[in-house]
């Protein structure tokens, strides 16, 4: 039997469109101080990629999005929510901002969770904003149920944080 490299198992969902794609995982934030890890704590990754090619060279080809737990939580309900709606509707998570980008101004990360109605077809999506940047990626009703029962499911199992312990 071949040798295979060391597998690391985590726990993911994927969900591909025509031209985009979503990877669902779980996820972690490291604190250091002095170059020394001192708490690790769980999270939940939501990557948005592109899967043509890039038009030019500077252009985004994947957003992450990394949520807290209750974030990812909350996450899910919106999902259920709009699975429920009977008319098309928009919920958004609160902005994400951090320090950074040009002359030191704010940049700022939207996730959206939508149906969708155009031209008498109808949908769901999940959709990430960076900047001037989008990617959207269109889902069908149980993928995107899927992705809010899988969101649920690692917003609790994420629900830790690793510290040293304390001598007594």
């Amino acid at each position: 039997m071949p040798q295979t490299s060391d597998l690391k198992r985590y726990r993911c969902y994927e969900i591909y469109s025509q031209s985009t794609g979503l990877e669902v995982r779980e996820a972690f934030r490291t604190h250091e101080e002095n170059g020394q890890v001192t708490e690790r704590s769980g999270r939940v990754q939501l990557r948005f990629f592109k899967l043509i090619p890039k038009t030019r060279p500077d252009e985004v080809t994947q957003i992450r999005f990394i949520c807290e737990p209750d974030e990812a939580f909350a996450l899910a309900l919106m999902i259920g929510q709009v699975a429920a709606s009977s008319v098309p509707c928009k919920e958004k998570l609160a902005p994400h901002k951090f320090p950074g980008g040009e002359q030191g101004a704010e940049t700022v990360t939207t996730l959206t969770v939508e149906k969708w109605e155009r031209g008498g077809k109808s949908g769901y999506a999940l959709t990430v904003g960076r900047a001037k940047e989008f990617i959207s990626v269109p889902v069908p009703l149980p993928k995107f149920l899927f992705a809010g029962e899988f969101l649920r499911f690692l917003s609790t199992e994420q629900c830790w944080v690793e510290r040293p312990e304390k001598k007594h």
